[in-house]
């Protein structure tokens, strides 16, 4: 799709819409994790509800997952690589975590992507994204070395854990990139993500005896739980608009909106405030965010390039 913006101010809405809902999720998954909500059980849920609203749009829109071998095939790597890997280390370690702290951890994806990028040939090396590399590594360092940085030392090793998830996103991007289906729209690759993502979970679900059941009447957990399914849903619907409109580059900016959601929200629900140390390497993580993206060329971060 071609960077050819017809549509400045609603993209820049959707734009902004879209890291705010996005963002939100971080604290809402720790207040889900934090009351009884198990991870498994939680990432099976924010799996399945999604992937049924995308399926609904889907065939009201008459398109077909296409279930080929070959697509079948993408649908099993991405839902692995891009859902179920990512989302558990997140949802378990969201528990453990300020949201703020989360949330940029997460959100390097774009910077992890663009190494595995240029190892296949996707990218081709530039010493300004370089730099941005260097400066997230600084940022993730402030994190995790200074004793202070955290509120307790303990958890320096649920941040080394939870790199896991933007590493796992980062590898989907590249798979994406480069074995995407031809010929296949992206709100049908996402679907198909979804679902497959949802069966490979049921497994791993009861084996761990972690399925979540809902109470009736409903309780806080169970709330919070459906108003994420919701949200989720309506991101992938602004992602599908965005990149209609915009394209792949302008939408891998999106991060630093999430980011900053991301702090915004962990400060007013759990009163989470960040110090020296987090405050620079904030700042180092959201530059490093804009020198990596700003410079991009292709779409190797979690972009699904649309071929509608």
């Amino acid at each position: 799709m071609h960077e050819n913006n017809n549509h400045p101010a609603l993209s820049i809405s959707i734009f902004v819409l879209l890291g705010f809902v996005w963002g939100t999720g971080y604290s809402i998954a720790r207040f889900a994790m934090t009351n009884g909500v198990p991870p498994l059980g939680y990432s099976f849920w924010q799996s399945l509800g999604p992937a049924i609203i995308l399926s609904v749009i889907t065939l009201y829109r008459n398109h077909s997952l296409q279930l080929t071998a070959a697509n079948a095939r993408f649908y099993l790597v991405c839902g692995l690589t891009g859902i179920v890997i990512p989302n558990t280390s997140m949802y378990f370690a969201a528990a453990h975590l300020p949201a703020s702290i989360l949330a940029m951890v997460v959100n390097t994806v774009p910077i992890i992507a663009y190494p595995m990028a240029l190892l296949a040939r996707l990218e081709v090396f530039n010493w300004i994204r370089a730099l941005g590399i260097v400066l997230a590594f600084c940022g993730l360092m402030l994190i995790i070395l200074p004793a202070s940085s955290l509120p307790s030392p303990d958890m320096a090793p649920w941040v080394l854990s939870t790199l896991v998830t933007p590493v796992s996103f980062a590898f989907c991007s590249i798979y994406i990139a480069r074995y995407r289906p031809k010929d296949t729209d992206t709100l049908s690759l996402t679907t198909g993500m979804l679902i497959f993502s949802s069966l490979l979970l049921i497994p791993l679900v009861l084996f761990a005896n972690s399925f979540y059941v809902f109470h009736f009447p409903l309780t806080m957990p169970d709330w919070v739980i459906l108003l994420e399914i919701v949200l989720s849903s309506i991101g992938y619907i602004l992602f599908f608009q965005l990149i209609r409109l915009a394209g792949p580059v302008f939408y891998s900016l999106v991060d630093t909106i999430v980011v900053l959601t991301g702090v915004f929200w962990g400060y007013m629900i759990f009163g989470e405030q960040l110090n020296r140390w987090t405050i620079t390497a904030a700042c180092l993580i959201l530059n490093a965010l804009l020198l990596v993206t700003c410079q991009q060329r292709k779409a190797t971060g979690s972009v699904l390039a649309d071929n509608e």
